[in-house]
């Protein structure tokens, strides 16, 4: 045997001397990851547990109607819950639920701060039922008792039945027209609508400044509704031959466009 072969025989043995050193420590650095990861674990969980991050602050901006009582109520935030495990959509939906809430935003701020930013609608017009009056949105939604209806549009609708905020009282489609109607109505035909009335049947009618009052017709579906344009017609064609400041008109029928049909006070 030669000094060359005994070499090589030393340099094949030699490794699986070391294969033991190299396990032990692979084994070691596991054991170190598992016990800093269980350390951090730990930490996380002492500090969600501490009261110190429960939502104890909240602030509120952008309300007028509403008032911070009113939005605290609905965040509804539970005392033992951390800050942490607050969810932002839950929290904004609550928020919206609310009939004068147009939109809303939730921040969370450490260690213990809560704010809501509240968007809030402007009412559009005035629903009345009976002696009552409501704020409506521009979906026609009920906010909340109006104590005066101001310069806003009056829809009364007399067999309504018990009113509940939130509640959608005019169609959202057909909300929008009845105010552009009453708002260009005194410059087309030199009067004013003072109010507008739907009945069980959906049938409109709008009730004139000088105490006659202008039947439109049902407006449930898109092409009732769409018959307005072509009634205000007829009722341009009217206007050229009666004077509707001085005429003693009882109602006008628009019902049928092509063929409208005046009542004169004092006939039948």
């Amino acid at each position: 045997m030669t000094v060359s072969t005994i070499d090589k025989r030393r340099r094949r043995t030699a490794p699986a001397s070391a294969k033991p050193t190299a396990s032990s420590r692979g084994w070691i650095w596991a054991v170190a990851q598992i016990a800093i990861l269980g350390a951090e674990v730990f930490a996380a969980l002492f500090l969600l547990a501490q009261p110190a991050f429960r939502p104890r602050h909240v602030d509120v901006i952008g309300t007028t109607h509403l008032t911070p009582a009113q939005i605290i109520a609905a965040l509804s935030l539970p005392a033992d819950r951390n800050i942490f495990f607050l969810n932002h959509g839950e929290l904004e939906q609550r928020l919206i639920a609310l009939p004068w809430v147009r939109s809303a935003s939730v921040s969370l701020a450490l260690p213990d701060r809560v704010t809501a930013r509240i968007t809030e609608w402007k009412p559009s017009a005035v629903l009345q039922v009976g002696e009552a009056t409501y704020a409506m949105n521009d979906l026609g939604q009920v906010l909340d008792p109006a104590a005066e209806p101001g310069n806003l549009t009056v829809i009364n609708r007399p067999d309504f039945g018990p009113v509940a905020y939130g509640q959608r009282a005019v169609d959202r489609d057909l909300l929008p027209m009845l105010l552009q109607l009453k708002a260009g109505f005194a410059p087309a035909f030199k009067i004013s609508l003072m109010s507008f009335q739907i009945d069980r049947r959906q049938l409109l009618s709008a009730q004139t400044d000088h105490g006659w009052i202008i039947i439109f017709g049902q407006m449930v579906t898109g092409d009732d509704r769409a018959t307005l344009e072509p009634k205000l017609a007829a009722l341009r064609a009217l206007s050229s031959r009666i004077d509707f400041t001085s005429a003693q008109i009882q109602y006008i029928n628009l019902e049928n466009p092509g063929a409208p049909a005046v009542q004169m006070r004092g006939r039948k």
